[in-house]
């Protein structure tokens, strides 16, 4: 493990978790020099080992690592951090590699070699990214105002439902559900969710939203047992509704 040592105070800490000494290295050096501060790992043990005693920011991950793969360091980071930006950098280029990475919770993909300048921009991107407040859609009352209401905490992370079950949400089911929950019974349109993924204009991908929805319902249906009101608008995006169906 390799610590950078910078003279000025920055802002944010990056881990990164890279096999290759050179390219590890190379990476922490470019990185501090652009005020961040990074620590290096070379598996996901050192990492673990460190992440007792440090909360980092933000995490780059290759996938091809000896031991555990970066897959599920990203999934197991994701389930204990939904804040924690997670970034994949590897020479896997496919099309099925990079929507396994960004379903498994990153936050970006990139193919190696790396565009630092693209790196930066995206890890800023992440400092600055806020997440949506506590929003809350409620169904019709019946005595007690709280019963029939659907609660998401985006400091927590939790989703809790009618009937007080709650789950941890993954960061990119949070951004998406706080997005359609801040505006129950209207639509979301795919653009506007692909921004709450905080996805650039060029990165736009519909199946990635569909993907995720589509699992998160899937998963609050196994763990609570409720059916999640997330309706899919055809041609136009999704919506959460405790009145309408599906087109």
């Amino acid at each position: 493990m390799q610590r950078s040592e910078l003279s000025a105070a920055p802002s944010r800490i990056v881990a990164i978790v890279e096999d290759e000494l050179i390219l590890r290295e190379e990476m922490a050096f470019q990185l501090q020099h652009m005020g961040f501060e990074v620590e290096t790992f070379e598996n996901a043990a050192q990492l673990y080992r460190r992440l007792a005693v440090v909360n980092f920011d933000s995490v780059i991950l290759d996938i091809g690592l000896d031991g555990e793969d970066g897959l599920s360091i990203c999934q197991y980071l994701r389930e204990h951090n939904a804040h924690i930006g997670i970034v994949f950098a590897t020479a896997r280029g496919l099309r099925e590699d990079r929507l396994l990475g960004l379903d498994n919770g990153a936050d970006a993909y990139l193919i190696k070699p790396v565009d630092m300048d693209e790196l930066v921009l995206i890890l800023r991107r992440l400092e600055q990214r806020a997440l949506p407040p506590l929003v809350v859609a409620t169904a019709p009352k019946t005595g007690n105002a709280k019963v029939g209401a659907w609660c998401l905490d985006a400091t927590t992370g939790f989703l809790t439902t009618p009937a007080g079950r709650e789950i941890r949400l993954s960061l990119s089911e949070l951004q998406l559900l706080g997005n359609l929950m801040k505006k129950p019974e209207e639509t979301s349109v795919h653009n506007e969710l692909s921004r709450a993924l905080g996805m650039m204009p060029e990165e736009f991908n519909k199946h990635r939203i569909e993907v995720i929805l589509s699992r998160l319902r899937e998963k609050v249906r196994r763990e609570t047992g409720a059916n999640l009101p997330v309706f899919s608008k055809r041609g136009l995006g999704y919506m959460f509704s405790l009145n309408a169906g599906a087109d």
